[in-house]
């Protein structure tokens, strides 16, 4: 008898904990964390088994795109990707990263993630999705946040990358305040029209990876930048301004000239390209020639071979019976001024687009305008400057070609001299254009 009933009353005490765990956990208020950077806010409020994750923008950028992964780091963390549509719809994208690399689409995610539409409102850019909780209260996050849209209700669309992204360490065992929204501001540093209407008593913070160390990708592509700029934006420049200035003064200009062109500048630009080549290999695009900075880079360097076969052409191919200067030499320095021009465009989209668009560290870049001006007037007023010299130049290359036509003669002279027989047992007669040997 015992026996018949030990099972079933072991069956009824464990269905008894299971219910009384679940009625005491749907008695525990909700707890949670929030926090806010520049441009968006995280609040998190954990309730039973279920997170519910609120996503909004502080309106100081529109947002294109808003993202929270679940880890410390992109690379293999799964992450939620939301964005509005123009019907007024938002699209929840569940994706990993394997690397630096789009984030792809995970068809059967450990956590499901649930839009909550009631609660989400693409106008007022905020959107709000639940998932299962995995049993931490401290919870490791990944955020990031663009203004760019997919311009696609697909859940696999693609999208550029972020203007801003970081970091978050959330309590989930925070206790929310009974505060209003209008209040809420009063105990964090968001604004208060974008603030949840039940905030933890102390917001954590997001932490931008703007005030963090730059990673192996990104040190990669500032290597690219220093040796790419050192190579169109300094040694060409200069190279060229050496040119302008020293010739009128001195025959080492040429030995100075091609130093810089091709023996310091040459390197630089291939150590730069090759950064650029090893960057977008570790990048999160797989193609190479996918935008305008990377088509032109391509362009730029095969101009700058050709600059430099030309620059060789005209050292050591010289036209002969030339009155003037030759036309190669113009065709020189017109190329390479352009070069020199294309160069300042190329580096100018590298740090105001590409950099902000691959690299997302625009902070870097706040100084580099100012730079870029001030470099690029002082290139232009000193060559401008040293074209006060070019009427010098050209009289010394006339000089110079008439030593050369009476040094020519003198030596045609001298050989025609040389050429003529010796008077010794016979002279040398033309008669009827006829030659005769008469001996004496």
């Amino acid at each position: 008898m015992v026996s018949t009933l030990l099972p079933g009353i072991l069956i009824l005490l464990m269905f008894s904990f299971a219910v009384g765990r679940d009625l005491t956990r749907g008695a525990t208020p909700p707890t949670g964390d929030y926090a806010c950077s520049n441009y968006m806010c995280i609040n998190a409020t954990l309730t039973g088994d279920m997170v519910e994750y609120t996503l909004s923008s502080t309106g100081k950028r529109n947002p294109g795109w808003m993202a929270v992964g679940f880890g410390t780091q992109m690379s293999n963390n799964p992450m939620v990707i939301l964005w509005s549509n123009s019907d007024g719809s938002i699209t929840l994208s569940q994706r990993v990263a394997r690397s630096w690399v789009m984030p792809e689409v995970v068809p059967d995610p450990p956590r499901i993630a649930t839009l909550s539409s009631d609660l989400s409102t693409a106008s007022a850019d905020k959107h709000t999705f639940n998932i299962p909780w995995d049993n931490s209260v401290k919870t490791n996050l990944i955020w990031a946040f663009g203004t760019q849209n997919p311009g696609s209700s697909a859940v696999d669309a693609p999208f550029q990358f972020h203007l801003d992204a970081g970091y978050a360490h959330f309590d989930l065992s925070k206790p929310l305040s009974a505060s209003s929204k209008s209040d809420s501001s009063e105990v964090s540093s968001a604004p208060s029209n974008v603030a949840p209407a039940s905030n933890p008593i102390s917001p954590s913070s997001l932490t931008s990876t703007s005030t963090l160390p730059l990673n192996a990708h990104q040190r990669m592509a500032v290597a690219h930048a220093v040796f790419c700029t050192a190579g169109f934006l300094v040694f060409l420049p200069v190279g060229a301004l050496v040119s302008r200035w020293v010739r009128t003064f001195t025959s080492a200009w040429y030995t100075a000239h091609w130093i810089l062109q091709f023996v310091v500048a040459g390197p630089s630009i291939i150590i730069g390209l090759a950064f650029g080549v090893q960057t977008v290999n570790n990048g999160r695009i797989v193609e190479h020639p996918n935008d305008e900075h990377k088509k032109w880079g391509i362009i730029l360097f095969a101009l700058y071979i050709c600059q430099c076969a030309l620059g060789a052409l005209v050292h050591w191919v010289k036209p002969k019976n030339s009155t003037g200067r030759p036309l190669q030499n113009y065709l020189h320095a017109g190329f390479g001024l352009i070069l020199i021009g294309l160069g300042f465009y190329q580096v100018h989209s590298g740090y105001k687009k590409e950099w902000p668009e691959t690299v997302g560290r625009a902070d870097l870049m706040r100084d580099a305008d100012l730079i870029w001006y001030i470099w690029i007037v002082v290139v232009l007023a000193l060559y401008s400057a040293g074209l006060i010299l070019l009427p010098k130049q050209l009289r010394q290359e006339a000089e110079l070609r008439s030593m050369k036509e009476v040094a020519t003669k003198e030596e045609q002279s001298s050989l025609l001299a040389e050429s003529q027989p010796e008077e010794i047992g016979m002279h040398k007669i033309y008669r009827d254009r006829r030659e005769y040997l008469i001996p004496v």
